[in-house]
């Protein structure tokens, strides 16, 4: 191979080592923005997921409260229908039949109001029970959905580290494999060189002696030419 040859060869691989090095840095700045991206997208899953909770744990503490407001009125309906209740039955005498009636009519009202609230609160009581088991439901599917979404992130991002970090290592091994062309050029150059300059002192020195050989000639034909005229 000629110098021109190996130096154009040279130039070659140094452009695809600029190409290659060019391309590595773009996959790795795309590597960085989507690391970036994945890493807002579960911060912002996270806040997501928070703040479910935290509505979740307000909507179970208020629910609890109506529970216990409910609970606090059926336990005062039970003590109204306990003092409605006759503790003593007063004498036939004493007491007339339309007074007897009214009480036994405010009692099975008293009873009927409080039926009706003790169903009213096991409709609510049910009611709550069932919307706090479908939230519950959603939060758990969207936890599971935050982290499949989570897991697939991840495993792209390593899928792309090893992409990287694998075209380092051919950049790496082509600029090695440049680097000692680059090194047996340069001992070849210098060979050149060496070369070159033993020939150039060869032939200055094969210069002079042809001009003392020229000297010579000469002088011996000045000599012919006095022994001919002699």
């Amino acid at each position: 191979m000629t110098p021109a040859e190996r130096e154009e060869a040279l130039q070659r691989r140094e452009e695809n080592a600029v190409l290659l090095t060019a391309k590595l840095e773009r996959d790795r700045a795309a590597l960085n923005a989507e690391i970036t991206a994945s890493a807002s997208a579960s911060k912002a899953a996270s806040a997501i997921n928070r703040a479910l909770q935290a509505d979740a744990t307000k909507r179970v503490q208020a629910l609890e409260a109506e529970c216990a407001a409910l609970e606090t009125r059926l336990a005062k309906l039970k003590a109204d229908v306990g003092k409605a209740e006759p503790v003593a039955v007063p004498s036939a005498s004493s007491r007339s039949e339309a007074e007897i009636a009214a009480d036994k009519a405010s009692l099975e009202a008293a009873k009927a109001k409080l039926a009706s609230e003790r169903a009213a609160f096991d409709t609510e009581r049910a009611e709550t029970q069932a919307r706090l088991k479908a939230e519950a439901q959603s939060l758990a599917e969207l936890r599971n959905k935050l982290a499949t979404i989570r897991g697939e992130i991840e495993g792209s991002v390593k899928v792309r580290e090893a992409e990287v970090k694998r075209k380092e290592t051919v950049v790496e091994a082509e600029r090695a494999k440049l680097q000692a062309g680059v090194d047996t050029l340069m001992r070849g150059e210098a060979q050149l060189m060496e070369q070159r300059t033993k020939l150039e002192s060869q032939m200055a020195a094969f210069a002079a002696k042809e001009v003392m050989f020229e000297e010579r000639s000469r002088q011996l034909q000045e000599r012919m030419k006095n022994f001919a005229k002699a």
